[in-house]
């Protein structure tokens, strides 16, 4: 493990860029469909890219008809919960009041850490710890809007929505750390076989919710097909890196590290649409930072 030790930390890098470009890609596509056709559009335009970049690292079927019953569990249990983990944000964002919604959905490094010491073993040092809650006090800082909120603020439907969101996201990231150790592969085919899998198992659930409620969403995917291909493509690279770095390192780690996906926004949106970046957004950014370099230090001591 020792010759993968800075791996996962490229990986994250990777996927928290990939992320934020596919955010701002998915933002336009929002405009013209629903939120769930938008979801669709990543496992129906990513699913090929998955496929290939599995089958490059040498992928076959008989990886797949290897799994065995524990990796199908945690293979099955991490696509559902990222599914409604992406559910429960899309609500946070069409409720009233979504920046408390938003700060609680971000609390999901924090969450994944707890749940990973509590019910399946998995450690986590001293500096670990300080640097999931300097990250999350970041992204509370960073979210914040510039006038006060009252307590009455917080205590809100939204707030549970936003709780859901980020326990859903980390039960999907220790399922895939789960999964990932019980398939007997090296890390980077074993990361890219339940990536395969998942994202098949999703593309499907959300093609009959399509199916079902919103018919008329599947010419909309179609017609947008150029910039619905440009979000699957950074949707693959970007779980490539998330799953990767989840198969290599603590989930909690990798999430804390993911939060610059932050600053990559606030850079995206800073020379891209020309927004001002406030004093909040400084400070925040600043504490993501601390954040990171604490992680950083941890993994060379």
């Amino acid at each position: 493990m020792e010759d993968w030790a800075w791996t996962w930390v490229l990986f994250t890098l990777l996927a928290a860029v990939m992320q934020a470009v596919r955010t701002a890609a998915q933002k336009h596509l929002s405009s013209s469909m629903s939120a769930m056709a938008a979801t669709y559009v990543r496992y129906l335009y990513g699913l090929p890219w998955v496929l290939i970049y599995f089958i490059w690292l040498g992928g076959t079927s008989s990886h797949i008809q290897g799994l065995r019953v524990g990796a199908w569990t945690w293979i099955m249990v991490g696509a559902l919960t990222q599914i409604l983990g992406t559910w429960a944000l899309v609500k946070v964002f069409t409720r009233r009041n979504f920046a408390v919604g938003s700060i609680f959905s971000k609390t999901e490094a924090l969450q994944t850490a707890i749940l990973g010491a509590l019910f399946l073993s998995i450690s986590l040092s001293l500096e670990g710890w300080l640097a999931i809650t300097v990250g999350v006090a970041g992204i509370f800082v960073l979210i914040l809007p510039a006038n006060s909120l009252s307590w009455s603020s917080w205590l809100t439907p939204v707030t549970g929505m936003g709780l859901l969101c980020g326990l859903s996201f980390a039960v999907s990231a220790l399922a895939v750390y789960e999964s990932s150790s019980r398939t007997g592969l090296a890390p980077l085919l074993s990361a890219a076989l339940v990536l395969s899998v998942m994202v098949c198992i999703q593309l499907v659930t959300v093609t009959l919710w399509i199916a079902l409620f919103e018919r008329g969403s599947f010419v909309l995917v179609v017609n947008h097909w150029p910039w619905s291909l440009f979000v699957g493509l950074c949707s693959a690279a970007g779980s490539v890196g998330w799953f990767t770095a989840m198969s290599l390192q603590n989930p909690a780690l990798v999430r804390a590290l993911g939060q610059v996906e932050f600053l990559f926004t606030l850079l995206l949106t800073w020379f891209l649409f020309g927004e001002r970046i406030r004093r909040n957004e400084w400070i925040g950014c600043s504490l993501i930072l601390v954040s990171v370099i604490i992680l950083l230090v941890g993994q060379t001591s």
